[in-house]
Protein backbone atom coordinates (compact mmCIF):
# COMPACT_ATOMS: atom_id res chain seq x y z
CA UNK A 1 0.00 0.00 0.00
CA UNK A 2 1.57 3.00 -0.95
CA UNK A 3 1.85 5.73 2.03
CA UNK A 4 -0.72 9.19 1.54
CA UNK A 5 1.12 12.16 2.29
CA UNK A 6 1.10 13.59 5.65
CA UNK A 7 -0.17 17.27 4.84
CA UNK A 8 0.31 18.61 8.28
CA UNK A 9 4.34 17.97 7.65
CA UNK A 10 3.74 20.82 5.40
CA UNK A 11 1.49 23.28 7.32
CA UNK A 12 3.78 22.10 10.40
CA UNK A 13 6.75 22.96 8.62
CA UNK A 14 5.94 26.10 7.03
CA UNK A 15 4.61 27.60 10.52
CA UNK A 16 7.80 26.72 11.81
CA UNK A 17 9.58 28.38 9.12
CA UNK A 18 8.37 31.46 9.89
CA UNK A 19 8.41 31.06 13.40
CA UNK A 20 12.29 30.47 13.24
CA UNK A 21 12.00 33.58 10.72
CA UNK A 22 10.78 35.72 13.33
CA UNK A 23 12.02 34.38 16.81
CA UNK A 24 14.94 36.74 17.04
CA UNK A 25 12.60 40.11 17.05
CA UNK A 26 10.21 37.85 19.16
CA UNK A 27 12.97 36.69 21.57
CA UNK A 28 14.44 39.74 21.60
CA UNK A 29 17.37 39.09 20.46
CA UNK A 30 20.57 37.70 22.48
CA UNK A 31 22.66 34.66 21.58
CA UNK A 32 19.72 32.03 21.85
CA UNK A 33 17.89 33.79 19.18
CA UNK A 34 20.60 34.30 16.96
CA UNK A 35 20.79 30.53 16.90
CA UNK A 36 17.43 29.78 16.47
CA UNK A 37 16.75 32.02 14.12
CA UNK A 38 17.84 35.53 11.86
CA UNK A 39 20.42 37.00 13.80
CA UNK A 40 22.27 37.81 10.52
CA UNK A 41 20.13 38.37 7.21
CA UNK A 42 21.91 36.19 5.32
CA UNK A 43 20.78 32.80 2.84
CA UNK A 44 22.58 30.52 5.29
CA UNK A 45 20.55 32.10 8.33
CA UNK A 46 17.18 30.55 5.61
CA UNK A 47 18.77 27.48 5.48
CA UNK A 48 18.95 26.72 9.36
CA UNK A 49 15.64 27.67 9.28
CA UNK A 50 14.47 25.09 7.20
CA UNK A 51 16.81 22.60 8.94
CA UNK A 52 15.48 23.24 12.19
CA UNK A 53 11.38 23.32 10.71
CA UNK A 54 12.08 19.90 9.39
CA UNK A 55 13.75 18.31 12.43
CA UNK A 56 11.05 19.59 14.69
CA UNK A 57 8.23 17.80 12.68
CA UNK A 58 10.82 14.96 12.41
CA UNK A 59 10.54 14.60 16.20
CA UNK A 60 6.79 15.11 16.49
CA UNK A 61 6.20 12.48 13.44
CA UNK A 62 8.77 10.53 15.68
CA UNK A 63 6.64 10.43 18.31
CA UNK A 64 3.64 9.88 16.79
CA UNK A 65 4.47 6.61 15.32
CA UNK A 66 7.50 6.15 17.50
CA UNK A 67 5.99 2.18 18.16
CA UNK A 68 5.96 1.31 13.95
CA UNK A 69 9.49 2.70 13.27
CA UNK A 70 12.62 1.43 12.29
CA UNK A 71 16.07 3.23 13.35
CA UNK A 72 16.15 3.85 9.50
CA UNK A 73 13.85 6.35 10.17
CA UNK A 74 16.37 8.24 12.22
CA UNK A 75 19.15 8.22 9.61
CA UNK A 76 16.56 9.10 6.51
CA UNK A 77 15.59 11.81 8.57
CA UNK A 78 19.13 12.96 9.16
CA UNK A 79 20.04 12.88 5.20
CA UNK A 80 17.08 14.58 4.48
CA UNK A 81 17.50 17.47 7.42
CA UNK A 82 21.41 17.58 5.83
CA UNK A 83 20.74 17.96 2.28
CA UNK A 84 17.43 19.40 1.64
CA UNK A 85 18.52 22.96 2.62
CA UNK A 86 21.03 23.10 0.00
CA UNK A 87 19.07 21.71 -2.77
CA UNK A 88 15.82 24.06 -2.01
CA UNK A 89 18.44 26.83 -2.19
CA UNK A 90 19.94 26.12 -5.42
CA UNK A 91 16.23 25.57 -6.58
CA UNK A 92 15.30 29.24 -5.26
CA UNK A 93 18.83 30.85 -7.26
CA UNK A 94 17.50 29.24 -10.72
CA UNK A 95 16.33 32.91 -11.83
CA UNK A 96 19.46 34.30 -10.77
CA UNK A 97 21.71 32.05 -12.50
CA UNK A 98 19.46 33.05 -15.97
CA UNK A 99 19.36 36.32 -15.49
CA UNK A 100 16.31 37.18 -13.96
CA UNK A 101 15.95 39.71 -11.82
CA UNK A 102 12.44 39.07 -9.14
CA UNK A 103 12.39 42.63 -8.18
CA UNK A 104 8.94 42.94 -6.12
CA UNK A 105 8.30 39.59 -6.72
CA UNK A 106 11.16 38.57 -4.63
CA UNK A 107 8.76 37.97 -1.55
CA UNK A 108 5.68 36.22 -3.00
CA UNK A 109 8.83 33.82 -4.89
CA UNK A 110 10.28 33.48 -1.55
CA UNK A 111 7.52 32.27 0.12
CA UNK A 112 6.23 30.08 -2.62
CA UNK A 113 9.82 28.54 -2.85
CA UNK A 114 9.71 28.00 1.03
CA UNK A 115 6.70 25.83 0.66
CA UNK A 116 8.38 23.88 -2.48
CA UNK A 117 11.45 23.19 -0.62
CA UNK A 118 9.41 21.76 2.52
CA UNK A 119 7.28 19.61 0.24
CA UNK A 120 10.60 18.41 -1.40
CA UNK A 121 11.98 17.08 2.24
CA UNK A 122 8.43 16.03 2.87
CA UNK A 123 8.03 13.96 0.08
CA UNK A 124 11.45 12.25 0.62
CA UNK A 125 10.12 11.13 4.20
CA UNK A 126 7.89 8.33 2.89
CA UNK A 127 10.89 7.13 0.20
CA UNK A 128 14.10 6.86 2.39
CA UNK A 129 12.48 5.63 5.46
CA UNK A 130 12.63 2.51 5.33
CA UNK A 131 15.99 2.31 3.38
CA UNK A 132 18.83 0.25 5.30
CA UNK A 133 21.81 2.10 5.15
CA UNK A 134 25.16 0.46 4.69
CA UNK A 135 27.77 1.56 7.83
CA UNK A 136 29.62 3.80 5.55
CA UNK A 137 26.51 5.93 4.36
CA UNK A 138 25.14 5.37 8.19
CA UNK A 139 28.90 7.18 9.06
CA UNK A 140 28.87 9.69 6.37
CA UNK A 141 25.12 10.78 7.00
CA UNK A 142 25.95 11.82 11.22
CA UNK A 143 29.25 13.50 9.84
CA UNK A 144 27.08 15.67 7.29
CA UNK A 145 24.50 15.99 10.23
CA UNK A 146 27.03 17.30 12.27
CA UNK A 147 28.37 19.89 9.84
CA UNK A 148 25.14 21.01 8.72
CA UNK A 149 24.17 21.53 12.96
CA UNK A 150 27.99 22.46 14.02
CA UNK A 151 28.07 25.69 10.76
CA UNK A 152 24.33 26.25 10.98
CA UNK A 153 25.14 27.26 14.95
CA UNK A 154 28.52 28.78 14.45
CA UNK A 155 27.26 30.60 11.26
CA UNK A 156 24.68 32.41 13.36
CA UNK A 157 27.53 34.78 14.30
CA UNK A 158 30.17 35.31 11.60
CA UNK A 159 28.99 34.36 8.10
CA UNK A 160 32.03 33.68 6.27
CA UNK A 161 31.42 34.80 2.62
CA UNK A 162 29.54 36.58 0.61
CA UNK A 163 27.67 33.65 -1.20
CA UNK A 164 25.80 33.51 2.26
CA UNK A 165 24.99 37.20 2.74
CA UNK A 166 21.81 38.74 0.75
CA UNK A 167 23.39 41.64 -0.58
CA UNK A 168 20.69 45.04 -0.69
Amino acid sequence: MKPKFAWWKLIAGYLLFVLFHQIYDLLGGGALAAILGEGIESIYAHMKMYFYAYLVVSAIDYFLRRKDLKLSFWYSRLLIAASFPWMSIAIWFIPEALGVHLGRFELPYSLALTLVGLLFAFSLDDTLENVEFLPAAKTFIGIAFAAALITYVGFSFHVPSNFFIVVK
